[in-house]
């Protein structure tokens, strides 16, 4: 049997797809990990580039919007879900609509619709009720 090990189990997990620095520490606390393990490795992986919560921030706020079609305010919510501290939250937002034009993917979710389904898909999808 193979000795667990906190920093490979952790890079296997980044492998999949680019996560937080809190949601990574509670991956590999569930693991069972202790502690000290878990911060030795997230500050081991902080250093070497593989964790950023600004990158993950603007990358995940752009694919949530682009791709997604998720507003702004439903963004905020999930990446607070996911441990990333509102400051950075609120930066990588502002770069990500600085980018996308916002009202032209409101359009798409909105085509055909008549006014009141059309404020209330953009409010559930977390457009803020504009």
């Amino acid at each position: 049997m193979r000795k667990k090990n906190p920093k490979s189990d952790a890079l296997r997990l980044l492998k999949f797809r680019i996560r937080s620095e809190k949601e990574l520490a509670l991956r590999l606390k569930q693991k069972g990990y202790s502690d000290e393990e878990v911060r030795e490795t997230i500050e081991e992986l902080k250093n070497k580039g593989f964790i950023d919560d600004e990158k993950f921030a603007y990358l995940y706020a752009y694919d949530s919007l682009t791709l997604h079609k998720k507003g702004p305010f439903k963004i905020k919510m999930e990446l607070i879900k996911l441990g990333v501290d509102e400051f950075i939250i609120e930066d990588a937002i502002k770069k990500v609509l600085n980018e996308v034009d916002l009202e032209e993917i409101k359009r798409e979710l909105t085509k055909g619709l008549d006014a009141k389904k059309a404020r209330e898909i953009l409010f559930r999808r977390g457009f803020g009720g504009e």
